[in-house]
């Protein structure tokens, strides 16, 4: 009697330890504060060989703009691009103006300052800036990459001297760039910038320094079409395909980004680019408060494993929904 109730007692206590163990465990992986999410290097558990066009890559749309001039009608972001680096976004919207000296950039979204807080008296976001925690996140994550699309937001800026600016600084740090209008692989640009441009290459300088050809056709219009995602050519052989209809009613921006969610899957020779941002049909736009609709949808979205949905870009981007796009590759 004596031996049965010790062996009862030694495996109450094994199953007990078990429990301690077991539980923490499993707290941690449910925590989106575990290395398990991979935030900061999703990307070193693809392949080399795989092209950036057949990855699943979350972005931010206006990605400075988490403190701008007017913020009910400017600001898109709740976080700064270093804090969405570090919450896996990969795909960074950059919209320059020269700055006073012409000699660089500040960011912009339609005609007002992006600044670096709140404070009335806060400095502008410059390229400078945002350049120093692109090379500093891709140096300690030598396994991501990240494309940086530049629209030139100022149509009083000379595109010939913003081209000299941006060549001169890819030039200076030519192992942090990827310049060509040709889609690499992972393993070609694993630790640098991948240089997307939407402005025309005024400069000539061709197929080696200016970068993806992202120079889409703007997509305003509030009537919705039947095809909302728009085809150009990057080149003579690859694609871009785009949607981005900005002036939509809520429910008909939805049902554009999931027609291409749903018809648009990406491939070796064609990036395609699915906005979920939106300015919304209203003389006054509110990026902000569409995007608290939107994203709720999005979250209750059903997305594949083992699927290329391309590049896909967020408003009020969060962790959760960066998770929810990059898990998708694996």
């Amino acid at each position: 009697m004596k031996k049965s109730i010790k062996v009862l007692l030694s495996l109450c206590m094994i199953f007990t330890l078990a429990l301690t163990f077991a539980v923490p465990a499993f707290v941690n992986a449910a925590d989106d504060s575990t290395p398990n999410k991979h935030y900061q290097d999703w990307m070193s558990l693809i392949p080399d060989k795989t092209k950036i066009s057949s990855i699943s890559i979350p972005g931010t749309h206006d990605s400075a703009t988490q403190y701008c001039t007017l913020p009910y009608c400017t600001s898109c972001q709740d976080t700064s691009i270093k804090e969405q680096l570090n919450n896996g976004y990969r795909y960074i919207d950059a919209r320059y103006e020269l700055n006073s000296n012409k000699d660089g950039f500040i960011y912009n979204h339609g005609g007002f300052k992006c600044k670096e807080s709140f404070w009335p008296w806060a400095k502008n976001v410059s390229d400078e800036e945002v350049y120093k925690d692109l090379y500093q996140f891709l140096q300690d994550n030598p396994t991501e990459t990240v494309i940086l699309a530049i629209k030139l937001e100022n149509s009083n800026d000379d595109v010939a001297t913003a081209q000299r600016i941006i060549l001169n600084e890819t030039k200076d740090n030519p192992d942090k760039w990827y310049t060509k209008n040709t889609i690499p692989t992972l393993g070609e640009v694993r630790g640098k910038i991948v240089l997307a441009t939407r402005f025309d290459d005024v400069l000539n300088m061709g197929e080696e320094a200016n970068g993806l050809n992202f120079n889409w056709t703007d997509q305003g219009e509030k009537e919705v079409v039947d095809m909302p995602y728009a085809l150009s050519m990057m080149n003579a052989n690859e694609k871009l395909w785009v949607q981005d209809r900005y002036k939509y009613s809520i429910q008909s921006k939805f049902d554009a980004f999931k027609d291409g969610i749903e018809n648009c899957q990406a491939s070796d020779d064609a990036i395609f680019i699915n906005f979920l941002s939106l300015s919304g049909q209203g003389l006054i736009p509110h990026p902000k408060g569409n995007a608290d609709s939107l994203n709720r949808m999005f979250k209750e979205m059903k997305l594949q494993n083992n699927t290329s949905y391309g590049i896909i870009v967020l408003d009020r981007a969060d962790k959760e929904m960066a998770a929810k796009v990059f898990e998708t590759n694996f």
